[in-house]
């Protein structure tokens, strides 16, 4: 058993809240720093098969990577729901979001693991420079992407035929971030692998001449459940599961 604070401050050493972006609202929602913690459940998101996923294991804390309130002054209907369950079943909700992203070790340097990207700086920015092993075709470099990452609906921008060598990897919805595009341009990077790109991008990147693989924002972050599992077993007297019913919503 352990307290809330001891957890929290764990998750916080490995991903910091000054990384976090400004309008980002990570930390702790429900609960106090004094509740006395023994299972946790990490997760994607928090939703309500989530919650009582939580409630069959005993767990008194969800540890999620996208808050479960995002930042809205009013809340809407389903949120507030999530909230009064967690309350009544007294279940502490917390989340490392926009900090998780760019920690070291966190899930843009796991992304790039994973797709054996070796890394330019350890710069902690909610993206990630890096460099494949060898230059391959945009259409080869989709196929390592969608089988890593198990995302077999990938759409992308740029000649298929290309090589492709310098890359930016940007978890979630980072596709979408019109600065980002612009400094792909600036230090003329091959390629961006991101999610949720607006159709304004991409008619961008084309004009511009940067492809992009673009990712599903659950198959890019889905990742965060290892890497929260892993830092909260270091050392704490707790016992945590990652979990089974944070499904992607969208159908296969």
């Amino acid at each position: 058993m352990e307290k809330l604070k001891k957890i929290i401050d764990t998750v916080e050493a490995f991903a910091p809240m000054s990384l976090k972006e400004e309008y980002d609202t990570p930390g702790l929602h429900v609960g106090s720093f004094k509740d006395s913690i023994k299972r946790v459940l990490v997760s994607l998101n928090v939703t309500k098969d989530v919650l009582n996923e939580a409630i069959d294991k005993n767990c008194q804390l969800i540890i999620s990577h996208h808050p479960a309130i995002f930042g809205e002054e009013i809340v809407d209907v389903y949120t507030q729901d999530i909230i009064n369950i967690a309350k009544k079943e007294h279940i502490a909700l917390y989340s490392a979001h926009t900090n998780l992203d760019s920690a070291k070790g966190g899930i843009n340097d796991k992304l790039c693991d994973i797709l054996n990207i070796s890394c330019e700086s350890n710069d902690l920015k909610p993206y990630r420079v890096g460099y494949l092993q060898e230059d391959i075709t945009l259409k080869q470099l989709i196929k390592i992407v969608s089988k890593s990452l198990k995302d077999n609906k990938i759409k992308s921008v740029g000649d298929l035929d290309k090589k492709v060598k310098k890359v930016i990897v940007s978890s979630g919805a980072g596709a979408r971030d019109d600065d980002l595009l612009e400094y792909a341009k600036d230090i003329k990077a091959d390629v961006i692998i991101g999610g949720e790109s607006k159709i304004s991008i991409a008619l961008k990147m084309k004009a511009y001449g940067v492809s992009l693989i673009e990712v599903g924002h659950y198959e890019s972050e889905i990742i965060c459940m290892d890497i929260l599992k892993n830092v909260l077993e270091d050392g704490l007297k707790i016992k945590v599961f990652k979990s089974k019913k944070d499904v992607s919503p969208y159908n296969k």
